[in-house]
């Protein structure tokens, strides 16, 4: 009696190792299962690349909207640049119209050196310095060239004088006034150049 309970004791054990397997078994993912996975992983990838795509149109846009920027930036320095040119330079053509009004003080000047009415003579100076004062508040200026050297982009030489005293093309004499707008040159000084001899 007691090898029946045994032997019906150790089926019942297989019987429930069995039963536990299959459990086991229909625990585990099915094939469709692991399909819908990998459709979620596609998913995921094509958002990424879509991600990706959209980063970089955005370092595209960010590029273009910095190139723009200094565009602007430049125009703006450029614009600037040109409004003041125009404002500094704005009376050249008139400030160059009256240079022979400034020559002719010069010419009265020097022929009224030995006149015996030194009253008229002072007269004269003073209206030309107020000439002067007036132009210099535009920017006019007139330059210093005896005793300096030779600069043809302030001075038209139109004579020369053989000399050792001094070293060679130092201007000697101003047989004409140069003058500059702001620094820049509105007319050249016409110049006696000093030129070593020959020997």
């Amino acid at each position: 009696m007691k090898e029946e309970e045994r032997k019906q004791a150790e089926k019942t054990a297989q019987e429930q190792q069995q039963s536990g397997t299959g459990q086991e078994a229909a625990g585990e993912p099915e094939a469709p299962e692991e399909f819908e996975t990998d459709e979620l992983g596609g998913d995921v990838l094509e958002d990424l690349e879509d991600l990706r795509q959209k980063a970089q149109e955005r370092d595209e846009i960010f590029d273009r909207l910095q190139r723009t920027t200094a565009d602007f930036l430049n125009y703006q320095k450029r614009m600037r640049k040109q409004q003041e040119e125009l404002r500094q330079f704005a009376v050249q053509e008139l400030v160059t119209s009256l240079l022979p009004c400034l020559d002719n003080f010069d010419h009265a000047i020097a022929a009224a050196q030995d006149s015996p009415d030194q009253a008229l003579l002072e007269g004269v100076k003073l209206v030309e310095q107020e000439f002067f004062r007036v132009l210099s508040n535009v920017g006019v200026e007139r330059m210093k060239v005896v005793g300096g050297k030779f600069d043809p982009n302030f001075h038209e030489a139109v004579m020369q004088q053989e000399t050792e005293e001094v070293e060679n093309h130092t201007v000697l004499e101003e047989l004409r006034a140069g003058y500059t707008l702001n620094g820049r040159v509105v007319r050249a000084a016409q110049v006696k150049v000093s030129r070593r001899p020959e020997r």
